[in-house]
């Protein structure tokens, strides 16, 4: 008499299967999360965390996601951590912060995010567009392959005048306007954090703002004499 065995449905993520060596079943491993989890994983790790947990005062975090995301708008895919690295020269800033909001142009978006600013600066210059998004991204494809500063900047000069000026004009615009907002959006967020851990504390405000101004600054002192004491070895 035959027997009939019901087949799992893929809904119960379990699947047997007879092993050839040893003929007891195996179960199967759960496929992998997906891109979205990992980018959420992702974005809670290096951008929530670092900004809930932060000791710093709010201006600190503040410049931090302002440049992360002028950065982001504004300088070529691979150029953005030397960007940072520069800036860092001339203000204090989270770069860790920096860095991650960098990613809001990335290689994963980068193309239609550039063929749009190249749409939006023919509108503005009142240039109407002469490239069709398959011909633009031929043109930008092998550019996401640069992975050092100088390959990537002279590689993004080669797309010619017409193309770059049109990309110029929106990433400034758009630069300057989601720089300003991500400043003042998170010098409130981490105001309010440090309001209430001050009240939690029994202190003024502007003490509590005071205690973070002179850690921070203790921390990068810390740093720097690290950093010279391994140069003097």
């Amino acid at each position: 008499m035959d027997r009939k065995f019901a087949q799992p449905t893929p809904q119960e993520g379990v699947e047997n299967e007879a092993d050839s060596k040893t003929g007891s079943p195996r179960i199967s491993t759960p496929r992998n999360p997906g891109i979205i989890l990992n980018i959420k994983k992702s974005f809670y790790h290096n951008v929530v965390e670092p900004l809930v947990s932060s000791k710093n005062p709010p201006g600190f975090d503040a410049r931090g996601v302002a440049f992360g995301l002028i950065i982001g708008f504004l300088a070529p895919i691979g150029t953005h951590l030397i960007a940072l690295g520069l800036l860092r020269v001339v203000s204090r800033f989270h770069l860790g912060i920096a860095f991650a909001f960098t990613f809001v142009t990335n290689p994963l978006n980068a193309i239609p995010v550039y063929y749009a600013y190249y749409y939006m600066g023919s509108l503005i210059l009142g240039d109407p567009e002469i490239l069709e998004f398959e011909r633009f991204r031929s043109l930008l494809s092998p550019l996401l392959d640069r992975t050092y500063f100088w390959e990537a900047a002279s590689a993004f000069g080669t797309l010619g005048y017409e193309i770059l000026l049109r990309w110029a004009v929106s990433a400034v615009i758009l630069s300057v306007v989601f720089g300003t907002l991500g400043y003042v959006i998170t010098y409130r967020i981490q105001a309010k954090r440090c309001r209430r851990a001050a009240a939690r504390m029994g202190i003024n405000y502007e003490h509590y703002l005071e205690q973070l101004k002179r850690n921070a600054q203790t921390n990068s002192d810390g740093v720097r004499n690290r950093n010279e004491n391994m140069k003097a070895l």
